[in-house]
């Protein structure tokens, strides 16, 4: 483990070239959207100006990140290639031979380079719908996996691509990558080792399931703008942050913008935008503008990443001043706006003691869907060895509190405690190979029918669990991840290019809730025992 250092702290916005106007216009924006935000920080020459978490979230709790993981891959990827240890123009045949019995497969397996995987066009036809991380080796996964497109010729974006990085990173070093990072990226920038999500062979998984927090997202930002530099020295190769940066692919699919360049797992806007960003899928974001020193860095659980985009261009570059002359009344305003977001509670709960005294303490045994998880899919999914399966369920309530425990596969039992008193209660519980810390509350919305919400702390999605008391001591459990599948669904199609409209909107959300109730977030049944 490295030790924890933090970015110095500015005494008002303003003394550092940042408007406490605009940063509280922004949030408020975000509350009036209904954007289900995480955290925010505003840093300008290397100064945090501002940083807020939406409670009960908080910012010294790392959080799950998506395609960002990509990011930090490159810069693994980097140092390889700097030190001599790989050339992006190496062969990945080079490192991982193979031989699949089809020799169209293996010809094109035999074409695809290191730069290739980094630019996202190896041609691979592989997504996690047609891939089971549960069950399958990941290597021989994407080593036979089909090709849509020759090798070097298609953008299209593949986390399993990424995946192949970080086997490189292991293979050419002879560590794992947070191994290989720790010593070159992690200690020099203060950062505690991250926890990253691993294969069946203990590799990490590149493309997603790293842990970080808003500071340490912000520190690799950073290090970027200031050319590998941190701290006044040289952490990440000037050259590589020159390359990584380079306008690659001056086209790509449209993901919300139809006009940005692609370089090394980033997204470089036009020149008259003059940033570039680091972006993860929930709305994870590094967005860094170099003219004018400043990074901004989120984490959400929010899938209308291009309304969120929207907001970013509205309040920026607008946030940063030409002046540092002080604003009492706007950074008392921000203040203020930021204690109101860092202290939201949940909803006082309706107790109804007849109903708790016939549950209490009672085995609720129920159907054990298999992907049944108090985790939302997002992340569930693209575990090696998934959690899921919830069941033997059992509520006990007291004067004041309640404890809720259960059981799901590859995971120790998990007990939470729930606030019924308008306030959050804190747990941590084991899932899979995960650690999760956890903020909890619950209420009867009807004399049979009670709601938990768990809000899973490092995660970006959060769980509602509906149970429906029925006669005869069945019981019905509506299981819903927010954001869900619906959400998740519109995403993908909006990130491939396609503008959805009201009737497309209302169609994935009908399909969306179809799957999602089914499959990826299912319903359940159950019986008191």
């Amino acid at each position: 483990m490295t030790k924890e250092t933090h970015l110095p702290r500015a005494a008002t916005p303003e003394s550092v070239g940042i408007s406490s106007k605009v940063v509280k216009e922004f949030m408020h924006d975000c509350d009036r959207m209904g954007l289900n935000m995480h955290s925010v920080m505003f840093i300008r020459h290397g100064i945090v100006a501002a940083e807020c978490a939406w409670a009960p979230y908080r910012l010294d709790i790392p959080h799950t990140m998506f395609s960002f993981s990509k990011q930090v891959t490159a810069i693994a990827i980097g140092f390889a290639v700097c030190e001599g240890l790989l050339s992006l123009d190496d062969k990945v045949c080079k490192y991982f031979p193979y031989s699949s019995g089809d020799p169209k497969l293996d010809e094109k397996n035999a074409k695809v380079t290191v730069y290739d995987l980094i630019t996202q066009r190896s041609g691979k036809n592989i997504s996690i719908f047609t891939t089971n991380n549960e069950k399958n080796e990941w290597l021989h996964n994407w080593l036979n996996a089909p090709f849509n497109s020759e090798p070097g010729t298609k953008w299209n974006y593949l986390s399993e691509n990424i995946y192949m990085l970080s086997r490189l990173v292991s293979k050419v070093s002879g560590m794992s990558m947070t191994e290989f990072l720790t010593p070159r990226l992690f200690a020099p920038l203060g950062i505690e080792t991250p926890y990253w999500e691993k294969d069946h062979n203990g590799f990490d998984a590149g493309g997603w399931g790293a842990f970080l927090k808003t500071e340490d997202m912000a520190k690799i930002g950073v290090c970027f703008l200031n050319m590998g530099k941190f701290d006044g020295k040289q952490v990440i190769p000037e050259e590589w942050i020159k390359l990584a940066t380079k306008r690659h692919l001056d086209a790509v699919s449209p993901v919300f913008s139809a006009t940005q360049a692609y370089g090394f797992q980033l997204f470089i806007q036009p020149p008259e935008r003059g940033s570039y960003s680091f972006n993860g899928l929930y709305t994870q974001f590094n967005i860094m503008f170099p003219q004018y020193d400043a990074v901004f860095t989120c984490t959400a659980g929010e899938l209308r990443e291009g309304d969120f985009l929207a907001l970013t261009r509205k309040h920026m570059p607008a946030a940063f001043l030409d002046n540092t002359d002080e604003n009492p009344e706007a950074f008392a305003e921000l203040q203020a706006y930021e204690q109101k977001i860092m202290n939201r509670m949940p909803p006082m709960a309706r107790r109804y003691p007849d109903s708790e005294a016939k549950i209490n303490g009672r085995e609720i045994k129920t159907t054990g869907r298999f992907n049944a998880s108090l985790l939302g899919s997002g992340n569930n999914f693209m575990l090696s060895g998934r959690a899921g399966q919830m069941n033997s369920i059992r509520f006990h309530f007291s004067e004041d509190s309640l404890t809720v425990e259960w059981r799901e596969k590859n995971s120790p039992k998990a007990e939470i405690e729930v606030g019924l008193d308008g306030e959050y209660k804190f747990s941590e519980i084991q899932l899979s190979e995960l650690t999760v810390p956890v903020a909890s509350y619950g209420t009867w919305t009807e004399e049979n029918v009670f709601r938990l919400t768990v809000v899973p702390l490092n995660m970006a999605q959060y769980r509602e669990l509906t149970f429906r008391f029925l006669p005869g001591g069945f019981v019905h459990v509506t299981s819903r991840a927010k954001p869900g599948f619906p959400e998740l669904f519109e995403f993908y199609i909006q990130f491939n290019g396609i503008r959805t409209n009201l009737p497309l909107h209302y169609l994935c959300k009908g399909f969306g809730t179809l799957a999602g109730g089914f499959v990826l977030d299912p319903n359940f049944y159950g019986k008191i025992k």
